[in-house]
């Protein structure tokens, strides 16, 4: 393949690069614009070279609004980090047919559809092709420099890792694509004649080979943890590149590259998670609050996202972290400031939020009952309606209801100001005291609001400045920053009514791998391996940390005996935790949960999975998301009325505090409080569960078969013609069937 010819410059502009991996505003003083200097002059100085390294962290770290292009507007954003992208509307997380699942529109390599093209990127600044190639000048500049050994290493294992964790975004979603380790030289006579610039497609193995070795690598030269962490937190460690290793490993042995369930990719995979654990816990990574997490409704697990090095600050559960800041922008230095914009876009509207993020029905109603069984399996009664009663405690922190608090901090702004009128619901003085009242109520007496959305009122203006709108009545509420657990908040709040306004401006860091994450990799590989106690442990041990105990079994179902039940278990556990976090699209992709790979043998007889039972869906007794719609919660009142029929009766509003059970057997409820918000949703509310897939039932999710490894558009197959397409995908040079097979080796 045909490299892009120009080596980026962004080093050129200091402030993008360290506001991703340092806090120290020294480090951004008198510093040379190495950009104007030729790789020798570059790569000889420590600073230059290191800020050349600094670039890749800016290009390539996961951004806050990441997830629903394909590196063509920001960098970085094809990675899902739990917003309503392509990606995550793709699963039971959130409602919208994504080009992925919508049933009336295939994708073809010329499909009209946009930015599905993960691949080719015309655009030179964010092709995944410029960024090996930024990764190959580091890594020959660096080699070639008379820098000291331990520079180098430290230098080079950064850029190794970078260079993988290219590789390891476009080998999962193509399947195999061209191996450059070098910097290309356009110019024809540079570099022979040319012939060493048409690189051809490899093997997904071989792709793996070749990311595992540069993790190799990365893990030998870079510390399990970074000294100075001032000016040093943010970097990648040996832990993150061993976990990344396990990660892409794991993907190696699951069943959309494992179609015959070979034992031996499910041994490595468990020995490089197991290896990852061990150099992670070297370098002081792990479950932050380990053995409190569960109390007052897994409080102190919500506070991983804020106090992320635990209760003393020894252990870090932030295993890959993207830096934010607060600083405004200033001349000279486009985008100084860098905020994440999370918080913003989860809060209401009449916070001067974004309006909310709004899960699906079906995710609401998958999370736990507080004995750890799913709803279906529980021995406790599931209320549709209250169905905020008995649940798992991470559920309290992952979604908002009607009737709670969700304190902010408005700092310095009178939410009284008249600029605010029609923005901030009358009667709100301070943030502290903030209440979500995400009903509806409607002025007539037919049964349209049983089927619609639209023709209801929202109080409060939840809904907007005009409180006639559709909206939800469930928010997303994970990773918020809670003045009630976290008193020194990462944003300044704003009163303005443009950008930047309410919560934008917020310096929260994003965390985007997890060492819980790390863990639930090593128990799923443990138990494909057939290493079972040693998977088991491993999931009692995430569920111990939210309050289940060994009195209970955890919370976990009794029969975990074999691979089957367990990697189920695993799966569900990962669904439940890492919710929002932007990990289930892949989950559901390596695991082939769309259809159970039925579908296959018709691209090639070869495809056909033989093991896992012949359907993976069947094998972990699941449901495949093809055929299924999803749905949003509109809890409405039961009286027409002109006027809030339920305002006057309002109770208390939780803090999220308080237990919120109700014993099946007595009735009683845990306090007073929980009852009367239970008995005032008894009195006066309803819920619809409305369609999120658009407005035609017949409607359905479809994920064909060929997009578990997407083929080349158009642009791509034109710009060099020896690019074999995928299987599945049309070839336009040969104008045949694609005959490139990711699965051969």
């Amino acid at each position: 393949m045909i490299m892009k010819n120009k080596i980026f410059s962004a080093i050129t502009v200091i402030g993008y690069c360290l506001l991703a991996i340092g806090c120290s505003d020294s480090f951004l003083e008198e510093k040379k614009n190495y950009g104007n200097f030729d790789n020798t002059t570059v790569y000889s100085d420590y600073n230059g070279a290191n800020e050349r390294v600094a670039s890749l962290y800016y290009w390539l770290l996961p951004t806050s609004s990441s997830g629903d292009g394909n590196g063509t507007n920001s960098p970085n954003d094809w990675t899902s980090v739990g917003n309503a992208d392509r990606w995550a509307k793709s699963t039971e997380e959130y409602g919208g047919f994504s080009i992925f699942v919508n049933p009336e529109e295939e994708i073809t390599y010329n499909a009209s559809v946009a930015n599905f093209d993960y691949f080719y990127v015309a655009n030179d600044t964010y092709s995944p092709w410029g960024h090996i190639r930024n990764c190959n000048d580091v890594i020959e500049g660096v080699s070639a420099s008379s820098l000291s050994q331990e520079q180098k290493n430290e230098l080079l294992g950064q850029a190794y890792f970078f260079r993988a964790y290219v590789y390891a975004h476009l080998v999962r979603i193509y399947g195999g694509v061209p191996i450059v380790d070098q910097v290309q030289d356009p110019v024809l006579g540079k570099d022979g004649d040319g012939s060493k610039l048409i690189v051809p497609r490899k093997s997904a193995k071989e792709c793996m080979d070749f990311i595992c070795q540069d993790l190799d690598r990365a893990v030998s030269m870079l510390p399990a943890r970074w000294e100075n962490e001032a000016t040093n937190f943010g970097r990648v460690t040996s832990g993150l590149a061993q976990a990344l290793k396990g990660r892409m490993l794991l993907y190696y042995a699951s069943p959309v590259f494992n179609r015959a369930d070979e034992a031996a990719r499910w041994d490595s995979a468990y020995v490089a998670n197991k290896k990852a654990i061990e150099l992670l816990t070297a370098g002081r990574f792990g479950l932050t609050y380990p053995t409190d997490g569960g109390e007052k409704n897994a409080a102190n697990w919500a506070r991983t996202w804020t106090d992320y090095t635990g209760s003393d600050g020894n252990v870090s559960e932030a295993v890959l972290v993207t830096l934010h800041n607060t600083k405004d922008n200033v001349s000279g230095q486009p985008d100084y400031g860098k905020y994440n914009r999370w918080e913003h876009a989860i809060r209401p509207h009449n916070t001067n939020g974004g309006g909310g993020l709004t899960p699906t029905s079906e995710m609401v109603d998958l999370f736990p009952m507080a004995d750890g069984k799913r709803p279906s399996q529980s021995s406790i009664l599931y209320d549709k309606t209250k169905f905020w009663l008995n649940r798992d405690p991470r559920f309290y922190r992952t979604f908002a209801f009607p009737g709670e608090e969700w304190q902010f901090s408005q700092g310095s702004v009178d939410l009284t100001d008249p600029s605010l009128q029609g923005i901030i619901y009358p009667g709100l003085t301070n943030g502290a005291n903030y209440q979500l009242w995400s009903y509806m109520y409607n002025d007539n007496g037919d049964d349209l609001i049983k089927n619609t959305t639209s023709n209801g009122y929202w109080p409060d203006l939840v809904a907007g400045s005009a409180d006639k709108v559709g909206s939800h009545s469930v928010y997303l509420r994970k990773r918020t920053d809670d003045l009630h657990l976290h008193n020194m908040p990462f944003y300044v709040y704003i009163n303005s009514s443009s950008n930047p306004k309410g919560f934008m401006k917020c310096a929260a860091p994003l965390i985007t791998v997890r060492y819980t994450e790390v863990l639930l990799q090593f128990a799923e590989a443990a138990a494909g391996a057939n290493h079972l106690d040693e998977a088991l442990a491993a999931l009692q041990q995430i569920r111990a940390r939210v309050g289940y105990t060994a009195e209970q079994n955890y919370g976990l179902p009794n029969n975990l005996s074999d691979r089957a039940s367990l990697i189920a278990a695993i799966l569900y556990e990962r669904q439940i935790e890492l919710a929002y976090e932007g990990k289930r699209y892949e989950d559901m992709h390596r695991w082939m949960l769309f259809d159970g790979g039925q579908g296959q043998a018709s691209l090639k007889a070869s495809w056909a999975l033989t093991g896992f039972g012949g359907n993976t869906c069947q094998w972990l007794g699941v449901t495949p998301l093809n055929g299924q719609k999803r749905h949003n919660i509109v809890l409405y009142c039961k009286t027409p009325s002109t006027t809030d029929p339920a305002a006057a009766a309002r109770p208390a509003a939780l803090t999220i505090d308080e237990p919120m059970t109700r014993n099946s057997a007595t009735g009683d409820y845990a306090n007073e409080k929980v009852q009367a918000l239970a008995e005032w949703y008894d009195t006066y509310l309803e819920r619809k569960d409305v369609n999120a897939d658009g407005n035609d039932d017949a409607l359905t999710i479809l994920y064909r078969p060929k997009y578990y490894f997407l083929g080349l558009r158009q642009n791509a197959m034109q710009t060099n013609p020896t690019l074999l397409q995928t299987v599945g995908w049309h070839d336009l040079g040969r104008n045949t069937d694609g005959t490139f097979d990711p699965l051969a080796d």
